[in-house]
């Protein structure tokens, strides 16, 4: 199977599309054209629900040292 007919099967969860409509948004304010990991991480703490928001809270996960850390770190 080819990658895009991967990316097709892909099950979609309210909370992974609520993640990336947050990092989404979070990219765009920042001025970017695309989606970092910093933003993807911050959109899948601040869902507070699902298995990756409880696997970051869990490990001690804090988006706000993400938004204080200097760019090039």
């Amino acid at each position: 199977m080819g990658a895009s007919q991967a990316a097709e099967r892909i099950a979609w969860t309210p909370y992974s599309r609520k993640a990336i409509a947050i990092a989404e948004a979070r990219s765009e304010q920042s001025g970017s054209e695309r989606i970092d990991c910093d933003d993807l991480l911050i959109g899948l703490a601040q869902v507070g629900s699902g298995v990756a928001a409880d696997v970051l809270a869990e490990a001690g996960f804090d988006p706000t040292a993400l938004d204080a850390a200097p760019a090039d770190a």
